[in-house]
């Protein structure tokens, strides 16, 4: 079994909507039509259709989503995620991967299976504009998400419009002005939640990559715009930031600036604030010439502890393939360093199994990195060849083969627990979030390793002390600590070393919070009589 995309092991950006997390309207407004008034959608008025929007994808894809949902409300119309019963659907689709393509292209043939209005959107259109699938649908290009509204009311007209520029336009030099703007309305699927694009396209020319025909090359947003975003969003209360890219580590290369300027202008808006950054994926080339100061900020209170850096390959050989513009000892330095800084970051990385012409010695190196990092979170993906890309043209690796491999990292990933040491230390965590089994709320530690909590110690929105009680593979549970136990294990935290935290944990699991307290006390008690005695 393959490891879940990145950002649906962080944060969980794609997941369904939890009961807590329904569709919240930002900077959009419905219009009021009375009930006696509303239409038939036929006749194209906006505000009497309702748009099913969904969307497939990474934080970037995310975002874009959020944004058309926003333009749509504030034309008046009624944005849904239930699929049944709307008047046109909204699908925005994305590219990385034949799985994500393949669940896009499912639920297009739903839709045409109910005889309604499609409108396509994201990567997969963008990338491959001449495909035929897109001749019964309308088409809206990942530069044109602004003018969602007018494609959505031609489309509810029984006009297929085709916005979306070729290929070969997504490469052209473009003024940051001729990005869309970052204050446009927007539906955020979590309030507590602003993903904000930094950056659109990349500077690489991966083989593998179908992202890069549908992105277009870098064009950075100024940092001026971004501020302005993020004041604008701290006023509506979200509780965590995320920039997101392609690759945040390239941002500014075109407009003569950098991703460590952008950083420190950002945390200065948090400053005396709750809410916290987290920095999307960056690539090892643009990272290693600003990682000591982005390591540095890392540190900062309102900063997540958290770097995902793709490493792809353990081989050097198959990186020259792959064309990432970086070895395997630049990877292993960007690793050493920020650890050195930040030593207890949650660093992430990506490997492609079975890249064509990877021999056992390449796939051994790969392992033996994995091996030496241990990473805490390892996304794994066999190796899927893209149409129209350099690598889909080379020799591949029989399927068996990849399958072997893709199931011997995972095996290997899962055989080892990075969070154990964890049980007993006490965190403050926001939780933002509703889990998949709706039984747990979710937060994240400072180092941004996941934190469950039962919901009737706490709600969504609030921000709470834990002692973490237990662990698993990919994340921990906590126990809300309040009143007189947040006092006692505040005290408590300031001489840790006199305190055995896993028996501490053991108390604060106790069903009498009294007894638990007492104990503890007299726990701490023996403790220091046994240190004044030496023994």
């Amino acid at each position: 079994m393959e490891a879940a995309d990145m950002e649906d092991a962080f944060g969980a950006d794609a997941m369904p909507l939890g009961a807590a997390e329904r569709l919240a309207f930002v900077n959009a407004r419905r219009r009021n039509v009375p009930p006696a008034q509303r239409q038939d959608y036929g006749d194209g008025i906006p505000g009497n259709a309702t748009v099913f929007v969904h969307t497939f994808g990474c934080g970037h894809n995310v975002s874009d989503g959020e944004y058309m949902a926003g333009l749509l409300a504030q034309s008046g119309y009624r944005v849904t995620d239930v699929f049944n019963g709307a008047d046109v659907y909204l699908l925005n689709s994305c590219t990385v991967k034949n799985p994500s393509e393949e669940h896009f292209i499912s639920m297009m043939n739903r839709v045409r299976a109910v005889g309604k209005p499609l409108v396509v959107a994201g990567c997969v259109p963008q990338a491959d504009p001449k495909n035929t699938q897109w001749d019964d649908v309308s088409v809206i290009g990942v530069r044109s998400i602004d003018r969602v509204a007018q494609v959505v009311h031609e489309a509810l007209q029984g006009h297929c419009v085709r916005l979306i520029g070729a290929t070969e336009q997504a490469n052209r030099k473009q003024e940051p002005n001729e990005l869309p703007p970052l204050d446009l309305p927007k539906i955020r699927r979590n309030r507590f939640i602003e993903i904000i694009p930094i950056n659109v396209g990349c500077l690489n020319h991966c083989t593998y990559c179908k992202t890069k025909q549908a992105r277009g090359d870098l064009r950075s947003w100024p940092i001026d715009s971004i501020l302005s975003r993020v004041r604008s969003v701290l006023r509506e209360g979200v509780k965590e930031i995320r920039l997101t890219s392609e690759d945040v580590g390239a941002y500014g290369i075109d407009i003569n600036t950098d991703f460590v300027s952008l950083l420190r202008a950002t945390v200065k808006e948090l400053q005396g604030t709750d809410v916290m950054l987290r920095v999307g994926m960056s690539n090892p080339p643009y990272l290693l010439r600003q990682l000591d100061d982005f390591a540095a900020l890392l540190k900062h209170p309102n900063v997540y502890e958290f770097m995902h850096i793709p490493i792809q390959s353990g081989s050097n050989r198959i990186l020259e393939a792959m064309q990432r513009e970086y070895n395997v000892e630049e990877f292993y330095e960007c690793v050493r360093r920020i650890r050195s800084v930040v030593p207890n970051v949650t660093l992430a990385t990506d490997i492609i199994c079975a890249f064509p012409g990877e021999g056992e010695e390449e796939w051994r190196e790969t392992m033996e990195v994995c091996a030496q990092v241990r990473f805490p979170v390892l996304n794994i993906t066999r190796f899927y060849p893209r149409r129209n890309t350099p690598a889909a043209a080379m020799k591949q690796i029989p399927t068996e083969v990849a399958k072997r491999r893709t199931t011997e990292l995972t095996e290997f990933f899962n055989s080892y627990r990075t969070f154990d040491h964890m049980i007993g230390e006490v965190h403050s965590v926001a939780l933002l979030e509703t889990a998949h089994d709706k039984h747990h709320l979710v937060g994240h530690t400072k180092g941004y390793v996941q934190v469950l909590v039962d919901p009737q110690e706490a709600r969504v929105g609030e921000n709470v002390t834990v002692v973490i009680t237990s662990t698993t593979k990919y994340s921990v549970r906590g126990r809300v600590l309040r009143g007189r136990w947040e006092r006692l294990l505040a005290r408590a935290s300031m001489s840790a070393q006199q305190i055995n935290w896993k028996m501490l944990a053991v108390l604060a699991s106790a069903a009498s919070a009294s007894v638990a307290v007492t104990s503890v006390a007299m726990y701490k008690a023996a403790v220091l009589r046994r240190q004044r005695n030496g023994v």
